[in-house]
């Protein structure tokens, strides 16, 4: 499916390590094979910048040489700025004084890629400088106006400017590389009738990458960029970084501005950092939160070989020899818990993995990972599985009902601009009425509760899951919008919680699904992201799933995606405004769908009805949980 022959596995996938990736075609990408070797995530190439190693504009300009090959191929951008980056704020002006910004020291190697908590002093550049980053196209960015990727949209909407958490990464120092595809307004998946790009898995073209932060993701997978963001309402960070084989952060709710970002449900969005690895992750939430964060490594887990940026193994994000860090920090573990002890322990509910939905592969990943992660000293504890399909139920619940609210005013009189998935999920929030909204609200705050009263009693630092329990699936699916997946991203955005998705590996040959990227996913505590970070920090020290890259061919045509209403709900009856309202059930649900959809003043399409109708008995349903609660925002 496009993968290198020389390693591809069966279905045409193929990985190895950045650092043994071989040129694919010209010199162009040669030489960006060769600098994504040497310098393989973020934090690398920040302090390659620094130390005079790597040249910002020779990288910008080998990244924008590769996205000229592989973009029309897997789509990752919706809009490109130029080869340099100017477009944030250049490293020649922040070396000269132009630009203020979060600042870092460059007294020598042990301080590259440091954060600083104040703005830099005159001559030093910021923390990101020669940076360029993905931004999804949800996201306002002064170059370009957040569309969401869909003919509907305010244009009006933070034009010129730059959401909050952008500005910030552009005081820092960090430029734009462009804006990323996304699935249409942050929920379901891209209609391919639309005159959008697709966004494809770059680890098999015919897989979905995940959504909604589709593009960023794929970005950083195959080095067009280093790091990014995405927005997470139901598990838009961590499901395309789970089916990409990349790291991503979801924050604690409210604990990031959402300025600047068009609303999905806003009880549920939250914005979050993308990487290659968890400390990137943590070097850009870092300087998103307005500051530096207060740990570097979790407690008592030995440090691998120091990367290229901190003499003492730690993350180079972390320094404290320039003031950077926090006095916990500087003092070790022991300062924050004593014996170090709640900082390494991860609850386990192994009786999710017995779990029919969950695939074999996932599961077997997930225990290796859990063995790394004790071998490094983390103690792991069995705990009881909250109620999964309950809280993923109150998710969808609450979040259709925010979406339908949020295009209430243009999704009837414009729906045929909407692409089939959003507008099918974003009518499901009509069924939702004022009393049902509100109760699934107060049940997610008492989820919330408990799920803290559990950390609290164990003492753990994170609770461990599959981040997918499944590898990407197939692009094309029946009616435009998953119906049957078990999303394990969705509990926690219903209780606010923050959640780190990681590599974990491949799924091994003769299994379904070889060599696609499966991903473990650490919850955190409520304010817990320093703690879950920490964590992963110390997994990827000690493994190199993170440095898994996909090997395309640049001559790869991506396989059509075919129309997901064809041969859906063959031989059903066509909904009708005031159809027999008999049966043995009394009103039946095709004449429910009509009768909510009119009195919204939407349309009764047929071949949306088809789809809504089990969505909306989902929602029906005692728990309202799987069925269509993968809708990927």
């Amino acid at each position: 499916m496009g993968a290198g022959a020389d390693t591809a596995g069966p279905g045409g996938r193929g990985s190895q390590a950045v650092r043994g990736t071989e040129p694919a075609r010209g010199a162009e990408l040669a030489r960006w094979r060769e600098l994504c070797a040497a310098y393989p995530d973020l934090s690398a190439q920040l302090a390659g910048f620094r130390s005079g190693r790597l040249d910002p504009d020779e990288f910008a300009a080998a990244c924008s040489a590769a996205a000229e090959v592989y973009d029309p191929i897997v789509g990752a951008f919706l809009e490109r700025c130029g080869a340099s980056h100017s477009c944030g704020a250049g490293w020649d002006d922040l070396r000269h004084g132009e630009t203020g910004g979060v600042g870092g020291s460059e007294a020598g190697s042990a301080n590259e890629g440091a954060l600083g908590g104040e703005a830099a002093r005159a001559g030093e550049p910021g923390a990101l400088a020669g940076a360029r980053l993905g931004v999804k196209a949800l996201i306002a960015v002064r170059e370009a106006v957040p569309t969401g990727q869909s003919r509907v949209f305010d244009p009006a909407f933070s034009a010129g400017a730059d959401a909050a958490v952008v500005a910030r990464l552009r005081a820092a120092g960090a430029g734009i590389a462009g804006t990323t595809t996304m699935a249409e307004h942050a929920a379901g998946r891209p209609d391919p009738a639309l005159d959008f790009p697709l966004p494809r898995n770059p680890w098999d073209l015919g897989c979905w990458p995940g959504g909604s932060s589709c593009g960023t993701a794929i970005g950083i997978a195959l080095g067009l960029f280093p790091a990014g963001l995405g927005t997470d309402t139901s598990g838009s960070c961590r499901i395309p970084a789970a089916f990409c084989g990349i790291t991503g952060l979801r924050p604690t709710h409210g604990a990031l501005p959402v300025d600047g970002i068009l609303p999905a449900a806003p009880s549920l969005d939250v914005v979050g950092p993308m990487a290659r690895s968890a400390r990137d992750c943590r070097l850009l939430f870092d300087i998103m939160r307005g500051g530096p964060g207060t740990a570097s490594a979790a407690a008592g887990l030995p440090s691998a070989a120091a990367p290229e940026g901190r003499a003492d193994g730690g993350p180079a994000g972390s320094s404290t020899a320039d003031g950077g860090g926090t006095a916990a920090q500087a003092a070790g573990p022991a300062a924050r818990t004593g014996d170090g002890a709640a900082d390494r322990r991860i609850g386990v509910p192994a009786a999710l993995l017995d779990d029919p939905r969950m695939a074999p592969a996932v599961a077997e990943a997930f225990r290796e990972a859990l063995r790394e992660l004790e071998t490094a000293g983390a103690i792991l504890v069995e705990v009881p599985a909250p109620d999964i399909d309950a809280m993923i139920g109150l998710t969808l619940l609450v979040m259709v009902r925010e979406m339908y609210d949020s295009h209430r005013a243009t999704l009837g009189p414009r729906w045929h601009e909407y692409g089939r998935s959003f507008r099918r999920l974003a009518a499901l929030g009509a069924f939702v009425d004022d009393a049902a909204y509100t109760a699934a609200l107060a049940a997610g705050k008492r989820a919330g509760g408990a799920l803290e009263a559990l950390f609290a009693e164990a003492g753990l630092a994170a609770l461990a899951l599959p981040t997918w329990p499944q590898p990407a699936p197939p692009y094309t699916f029946a009616g435009g919008t998953p119906q049957d997946d078990w999303n394990l991203t969705a509990p926690v955005c219903i209780t606010g919680h923050p959640a780190l998705a990681l590599p974990m590996g491949l799924v091994p040959e003769g299994s379904p699904g070889a060599g696609l990227p499966v991903s473990l996913q650490l919850i955190g505590a409520r304010g817990g992201e320093d703690a879950i970070l920490a964590l992963g920090e110390a997994f990827q020290e000690r493994t190199a799933h993170h440095l898994l890259v996909p090997v395309l061919d640049p001559g790869a045509a991506a396989p059509p995606v075919g129309d997901p209403d064809a041969g859906v709900g063959a031989g059903a009856t066509e909904p009708t405004v005031g159809g027999d309202r008999r049966g043995s059930s009394g009103e039946s649900a095709a004449q429910r769908l009509v009768d909510v959809l009119t009195a919204a003043g939407l349309p009764v399409d047929y071949d949306d009805c088809r789809t809504i109708i089990p969505l909306a008995a989902a929602l029906s349903a005692p728990s309202a949980s799987a069925p269509g609660a993968s809708s990927q925002t």
